[in-house]
């Protein structure tokens, strides 16, 4: 259906093929979310026992999809270990860290779990040359948070 109707917007048939390649990576994290200058009993309000003074922590889950065309050699997307090689050094910023204190841009930046998808997407989109479609980070098996840009949905 989305390839009819983008043939009906545009004229004439783009997309022949749409091949995405999704890994899982892991990193375990601690953080702390409060606004400086509120009292613990407003941070409280915000953000609940995240805001824990001792801060807390997390076994995260991050999925990374990139797409392009098979490859006609490899009959791959992306070798899937020089996939794992370029981005596990950016997971690793993470790993065990305790990240609004550790990690530079979230000494700024509230250590959300959408602020480190969008931290993680910065990182990688120019690592894969625009290949990359979304980003989704696990905080726990009940949420997670899914960052992309307009021009990496494909219709």
């Amino acid at each position: 259906m989305k390839l009819q109707i983008y043939t009906w917007i545009i004229g004439e048939n783009k997309i022949t093929e749409y091949i995405t390649l999704t890994k899982k990576f892991y990193f375990s994290a601690s953080h702390r979310l409060y606004i400086n200058g509120l009292s613990e009993e407003d941070n409280f309000k915000i953000f609940d026992k995240c805001s824990n003074l001792n801060g807390h922590g997390h076994d995260y889950i991050v999925e990374i999809r990139i797409s392009g065309e098979i490859d006609k050699k490899s009959g791959m997307v992306h070798n899937h270990l020089e996939f794992e090689k370029l981005v596990e050094p950016v997971i690793n910023e993470f790993d065990y860290k305790w990240i609004d204190k550790e990690v530079k841009f979230f000494a700024d930046n509230q250590s959300t779990v959408e602020n480190i998808g969008r931290y993680l997407w910065d990182k990688l989109k120019d690592i894969f040359h625009n290949k990359i479609n979304y980003i989704k980070v696990w905080e726990n098996p009940r949420s997670y948070f899914e960052y992309y840009e307009e021009s990496s949905v494909c219709l």
